[in-house]
């Protein structure tokens, strides 16, 4: 098999290559432009662009990668693969290619172009899960369309096809969208491996110690962060202060929950730590937004803790696991990746930090967070994108 038609026979090769790629230059584009190092694309705004090409870039192409390799072992359906699985991945591709020259093809044709990725990628997964019946995952149908809606809205406002009125634009409003919508797929996906990949290790080192994860507080949990998304989307409608008190109450049981899982005895396996610290990030994005609604903590921090901290670990923590087993190789992380881990960790840190540090600290805070990213990023592509191009180990 060669090495192209071994990284089209199943979802995670293409898209962690992509995510991981993507994840540094993407990063890599915005801190030099943060630097004065070099200019920015003028058609969008460079905030509302940098955002986008985080969240419906790099941060889907790892979710297309997850699904695409877990809902054909949760269906027992057969995966999408060879030029198919190009397709899905070419059509990703020519989202950033429109993104990148719209001020040659114009805004509508660009979002022409982005929009048939996440709609295709719902198509896909939605398929596999309804042919089988699948209806215990039928929730990530419903959060892939409102991925693909949120990327529409988005476009709409900046290509001037629709006028948002209200105290922010529409397309803030479908980046938080996104961003929730993000932060429910790591809970739902941290809520069903955490427990079982800390259980499964502490078992092998002669630990058999009960993981607390009772179907209730799963549920309050998942309800309390759809009720977050909800009412940030009514904006106006409803009350700050309720809307701070619901994120804050949300925070606590997604932290009280993590309690339960044994975290603290998991630090001797860093595949396993990890994926503890990235949850650690859900709760906190939450208190840092019941913050930002009570007591006027600036809205960059919620927002960087959940996008960086929570979304940005998670990935980091799903893309080595899934890549060593699905190659049929042993769950040992390659120790230049343990340096990745540690700079993923800090670049939300001094993100999260920027916004309270001094005015004389604050380009070197939100420099040095993006050059930590980048670095974690290209760490990843430089483990593990050889390994996506071989075939299984045996």
């Amino acid at each position: 098999m060669s090495a192209l038609s071994t990284l089209f026979s199943v979802g995670f090769r293409p898209f962690f290559l992509c995510a991981g790629g993507y994840g540094a230059l993407a990063a890599a584009a915005w801190t030099g432009w943060l630097g004065d190092i070099w200019g920015w694309p003028e058609v969008y705004p460079s905030t509302y662009l940098h955002a986008h090409e985080m969240l419906f870039g790099f941060a889907l192409a790892a979710v297309a990668g997850f699904l695409n390799t877990a809902v054909p072992q949760w269906t027992s359906r057969p995966p999408l693969r060879g030029l198919g699985l190009a397709a899905l991945a070419g059509s990703w591709l020519l989202g950033r290619l429109g993104i990148l020259g719209a001020g040659v093809i114009g805004p509508v044709w660009a979002m022409a172009a982005d929009l048939i990725f996440p709609i295709a990628l719902c198509a896909v997964i939605a398929n596999m899960l309804i042919r089988a019946g699948n209806r215990r995952n039928y929730g990530f149908i419903a959060l892939l369309g409102g991925a693909a809606l949120a990327n529409l809205c988005w476009h709409l406002e900046l290509a001037d096809l629709v006028t948002w009125e209200g105290d922010i634009s529409g397309a803030e409003v479908a980046q938080q969208l996104m961003l929730n919508l993000l932060l429910l797929i790591v809970a739902i996906v941290g809520g069903r491996v955490i427990p079982m990949f800390s259980a499964n290790w502490l078992r092998r080192q002669g630990q058999t110690l009960a993981m607390r994860h009772p179907v209730w507080l799963q549920r309050l949990c998942i309800t309390g962060l759809v009720l977050v998304t909800v009412a940030e989307l009514l904006g106006p409608i409803i009350d700050d202060r309720l809307l701070g008190a619901l994120a804050l109450a949300t925070g606590l049981a997604y932290w009280f929950r993590l309690s339960g899982w044994n975290g603290h005895k998991t630090w001797a396996h860093p595949l396993v730590w990890i994926l503890h610290l990235a949850y650690f990030w859900v709760g906190l994005a939450l208190l840092l937004k019941g913050g930002q609604y009570l007591i006027d903590i600036p809205a960059v921090a919620a927002r960087h803790a959940a996008a960086m901290g929570a979304v940005g670990s998670m990935i980091m923590a799903i893309m080595p696991r899934v890549s060593l087993g699905h190659t049929g190789r042993e769950l040992i992380l390659p120790r230049p990746m343990l340096v990745a881990y540690a700079l993923i960790l800090a670049a939300p840190i001094l993100r999260v930090a920027s916004p309270f540090v001094e005015a004389d600290w604050y380009q070197v805070v939100l420099l040095g967070s993006g050059m930590c990213w980048t670095a974690a990023f290209g760490i990843f592509i430089w483990c593990f994108a050889p390994m996506l191009f071989k075939p299984r180990a045996t």
